[in-house]
């Protein structure tokens, strides 16, 4: 009887829409703490997690998946994931573990591929006593999401980013040109959100630029020409993301389309690739200390190449509604960053 209920929500699976199915499995309770206190966050977890492009597999569908295999909710191993993941006809699953150390709770949650069986996305979070632990499992659940997010195909007219796909849990569009231009730039979650400024040659994860990277020089980032060869893309985000160099700025510039717009409120460009693809870039202006300037008006954008002519200034890509330039600017103006990948 069991394996013919199975049978039937097997088949029930493989008909679905244009999203990808998503399961999230029991959190595994470790050092410190039950079963059942994981229990309540797995489900504020599920509350929340509502990842764009997936659909989530219901709860009675991921037990009788359980179940049939005989596996014990809570301590999965990796191929038990793979294997539930299997028989649910679903592309990736979540789970995550939660322990108690010196007193702090700690949760890590990740996504595993179930074709591959690697890791595609991780989130966690620590807290103590007297913290709220439903927003810190809400921001775990909405973080998650946005690392694994798919975007829906937009009508060209829409003036949203078409055609994104994943690199290392950040989304890239292909512009038909030599590299992948990510989406969003780094610190934001959405292209039109600002994200973080940086100096040249700052790598930190700060909200704001706040003038003192004398310590990033110091590290030596950059070659003997003074390019940058680790950066704030690849400090922040791993994998193949770097900072575009003049090169490729300039290709952006003189082999797309640029047009002026607003995105969900957010004044910048859409910028259209030969291949008809695009990105929205945000005036997101700049910083000098703790003041921002030209928000709205006017967008700056690193690259890792240093100015040859001048060793305080790097290049940049700079815009408004009726300029486009790519030229050297001083490196410690807290500017945005826009990640290519190969």
């Amino acid at each position: 009887m069991k394996r013919t209920l199975m049978i039937l929500v097997m088949l029930l699976l493989c008909v679905t829409g244009n999203s990808q199915r998503i399961a999230v499995l029991d959190f595994n309770a470790g050092v410190g703490v039950s079963q059942a206190d994981v229990d309540g966050l797995s489900a504020i977890f599920n509350t929340y997690f509502s990842p764009r492009g997936y659909t989530l597999v219901e709860r009675t569908q991921i037990d009788k998946a359980i179940d049939e295999q005989n596996f014990q909710r809570g301590k999965f191993t990796e191929s038990q994931m793979v294997r539930i993941g299997q028989i649910l006809n679903v592309s990736n699953v979540v789970v995550g573990d939660v322990n108690i150390v010196a007193g702090q709770y700690n949760v890590d949650v990740r996504v595993v591929n179930v074709q591959s069986g690697t890791i595609q996305a991780t989130e966690g979070a620590t807290w103590t006593s007297g913290t709220s632990y439903r927003n810190m499992m809400k921001s775990i659940a909405e973080k998650l999401a946005n690392k694994i997010a798919i975007n829906p195909q937009p009508s060209p007219s829409s003036g949203s980013v078409s055609s994104a796909k994943m690199i290392n849990g950040h989304e890239y569009v292909d512009l038909g040109l030599s590299v992948k231009w990510a989406t969003c730039n780094v610190g934001a979650s959405k292209p039109e959100d600002y994200g973080n400024y940086y100096a040249w040659g700052e790598t930190g994860t700060k909200s704001s630029y706040t003038g003192d990277n004398s310590k990033t020089y110091g590290k030596r980032m950059y070659d003997i020409k003074g390019n940058l060869q680790y950066d704030a893309a690849r400090a922040n985000w791993g994998g193949t993301w770097r900072l575009p160099t003049e090169v490729e700025l300039e290709e952006l510039n003189n082999k797309c389309t640029w047009k002026w717009t607003a995105q969900n409120g957010v004044k910048g460009y859409k910028v259209t690739g030969p291949n008809g693809n695009s990105i929205f870039l945000p005036a997101a202006g700049y910083r000098n200390g703790s003041s921002l300037y030209y928000a709205g008006e006017n967008g700056y954008f690193w690259s890792s190449t240093s100015y040859e002519s001048n060793s305080f200034g790097a290049c940049r890509l700079y815009f408004g509604s009726s300029k486009l330039y790519v030229y050297s600017n001083g490196r410690g103006y807290g500017q945005s960053v826009r990640p290519v990948s190969e």
